[in-house]
This record gives C-alpha cells, sequence and structure tokens, in this order.
C-alpha cells in the first residue's frame, strides 16, 4: 500500500492523475492539429507563457505521482523482505521527488 493512504484514496489519485495528463496530451494534440508541426521558435514561444508552463509541471507532477502510487503498489507483490521494500519505496519516494524537482528547475530555472 502506498503511505499510510487506504486503497480507495490511491486509487482517486491514480484517476485524478491520469485525468490531469489526458487533458494534457490532449492540449498537445489539438495544438499540433490546429497549428502543424512547431518550429524551434513556436516550441519557444508556446513555453514562454507561464500558464503553459505551469499546466506542463501539473502534469509531469501527476506523470511522476501516477508512476509513484503504481510501484508502491507493486513492490509488496514481488519484494518480500520489509526493509528491502522500504528502502525500494523510499527510493522510488526520492526519485519521484528528485524528477518533479528537475521539471520545475527546466520549466522556470535560472537562464
Amino acid at each position: 500500500m502506498a503511505s499510510n493512504q487506504s486503497g480507495i484514496q490511491d486509487w482517486w489519485l491514480q484517476r485524478i492523475s491520469a485525468g490531469i495528463i489526458a487533458a494534457y496530451v490532449l492540449l498537445l494534440i489539438v495544438l499540433l492539429l490546429v497549428n502543424g508541426t512547431p518550429t524551434a521558435a513556436q516550441w519557444q514561444a508556446l513555453f514562454a507563457n507561464n500558464a503553459f508552463k505551469a499546466f506542463t509541471l501539473l502534469a509531469l507532477i501527476a506523470t511522476f505521482y501516477h508512476g509513484l502510487i503504481g510501484v508502491l503498489h507493486i513492490w509488496p507483490d514481488y519484494i518480500k523482505n520489509a526493509a528491502t521494500r522500504a528502502t525500494l519505496n523510499a527510493l522510488s519516494w526520492l526519485a519521484a521527488a528528485g524528477y518533479a524537482l528537475y521539471a520545475v528547475y527546466i520549466l522556470f530555472g535560472l537562464k
């Protein structure tokens, strides 16, 4: 089980994060269909918009959290040793947090 949350709460968080990811992918598909294949300048202009950066960050965090919940539920199925499982859980949290922090740096870091 992922942390001390109930299974229902984890189930809902998976669905919410999947909805955010789907909305972001749908937005990208619509942008590509409307504008065609973007140039580098068009990508830069799109990511110059702070609202788009924020939605991108939200989608990335949702992706990281979605994967984290999944892996925290998978470890107990295959890792029976409690110490090893606890270590893998901690490493999973650290990896997800590291990815999220790196995403913030990439999107909003100093140039």
